[in-house]
């Protein structure tokens, strides 16, 4: 019993840390809309990280989707086509594996607006 109760609080200890760093990666990808291209590239380089720490799945994948698609942009602002068209690739890959919607269809978009 005691052994389970430990496991249990392990376990939640777990869950508790992914979360926070779920929730930090976040920050980052919204705050990086308010800073220079550079900065912004950094910022979403250090959420990817942190996301990375995470086991996969719909929630983590969806938000790395949305930070290399984010840093694709910027990165394409900045005239870094090679580093943006990686970026992108990497983005749109989890958007599908993620299967969330919202950034399945920015991927899509941004795929067209690369195109033209």
């Amino acid at each position: 019993m005691r052994a389970l109760l430990l496991d249990a609080m392990g376990l939640s200890h777990i869950l508790f840390w992914m979360q926070r760093l779920l929730d930090q990666a976040a920050i980052l990808i919204r705050d990086a809309r308010e800073l220079p291209p550079e900065r912004a590239t950094r910022s979403f380089q250090e959420a990817v990280g942190l996301l990375e720490a995470v086991p996969p799945g719909k929630e983590r994948d969806g938000m790395m989707a949305l930070a290399y698609l984010r840093m694709s942009q910027t990165q394409r602002k900045m005239g870094q086509g090679r580093e943006a068209d990686r970026s992108y690739m990497l983005g749109y890959s989890y958007a599908r594996t993620s299967r969330e919607e919202r950034v399945r269809r920015l991927a899509e978009k941004l795929g067209e607006e690369f195109k033209g």
